[in-house]
């Protein structure tokens, strides 16, 4: 709407300048600039008080297209501007959130099916601030009864994901189907290009092609949730690097924040002592994607 008003206003003003420039040339008020935008302005506004009128064949056609050139330009502008201010008191009256979220080191939820609800459980439980992005008008509006941060529209627009404040976000989990993901990847890859993001996938023949686009990790929440559950039930540990599952061998064990990490190589364990945080948290959000509550 905001777009609509801004080029009904660019309309009306080229209107007027065309209106200003063609009386100056028209009905030779080159000396006189003010008269010619004062019957620029009658001409529009439909006042025409008669003091100043067009007197060549010329000046007359250039009045005839300002007045319907002004009338169209002037009512599309006032139509932007109530629609704008009527949207603001819909919004304002049915409790809907801010059109533009202003967060900093937040998540982006994408899509509040099952695995974007256990997901928002998670960061909440954790105090982790994240916002959701969301089309569905019902969700949307279960989403703003239960207080939660949330922008309607697609999660693959830029302009939904710059109102989510993509820039300033750590991390985007697609929750959505595989097509979805792919373009919601592709769009905050290109917007962001040191977020860290989490994809969902269903179909495991997606798995490479949401990498390639720039997808940190993939997660097939099915294949997860079974390792994760095979894991608690052999009492085995994966290994945050590759997520491979290990048997605790102590040679390839870190302590980090009060845990102990074990890895399957050597090599992973060496990737791990660069950034532990960074894998910890990816771990974290693996499991989180997933909604395990195990």
């Amino acid at each position: 709407m905001r777009r609509n008003l801004l080029y009904s206003i660019i309309a009306l003003m080229m209107v007027i300048v065309g209106g200003f420039v063609g009386f100056l040339f028209t009905e030779d008020l080159w000396d006189r600039p003010f008269d010619a935008l004062y019957l620029t302005a009658m001409t529009i506004t439909t006042v025409g008080f008669g003091d100043i009128v067009p007197i060549t064949s010329e000046g007359k056609v250039v009045a005839v297209m300002l007045a319907i050139g002004g009338i169209a330009a002037g009512i599309s502008t006032l139509q932007a501007v109530f629609n704008l201010m009527i949207s603001r008191d819909l919004r304002s009256a049915l409790g809907l959130p801010e059109r533009r979220i202003r967060m900093k080191n937040h998540f982006i939820i994408c899509g509040y099916g099952n695995v974007g609800r256990e997901v928002a459980e998670k960061l909440k439980a954790s105090k982790e601030s994240f916002v959701v992005v969301e089309k569905d008008m019902d969700k949307v509006q279960d989403l703003v009864d239960e207080g939660v941060p949330v922008i309607r529209g697609d999660a693959e627009d830029e302009e939904v994901l710059s109102k989510a404040d993509i820039m300033h976000a750590k991390g985007l989990i697609a929750a959505m189907k595989d097509p979805t993901n792919m373009v919601a990847v592709i769009t905050a890859r290109s917007m962001n290009p040191d977020i860290m993001i989490i994809s969902e996938v269903e179909d495991d023949k997606n798995e490479p092609k949401l990498r390639r686009v720039g997808a940190n990790v993939t997660v097939n929440c099915y294949r997860m949730g079974a390792q994760i559950m095979v894991g608690r039930a052999r009492r085995t540990d994966s290994d945050p690097v590759c997520g491979i599952s290990v048997n605790g061998n102590k040679s390839l064990a870190l302590e980090f924040d009060g845990n102990t990490y074990y890895f399957c190589s050597q090599e992973c364990m060496t990737a791990f002592k660069t950034h532990p945080e960074r894998f910890v948290q990816w771990q974290k959000a693996v499991e989180d994607s997933c909604g395990m509550m195990l």
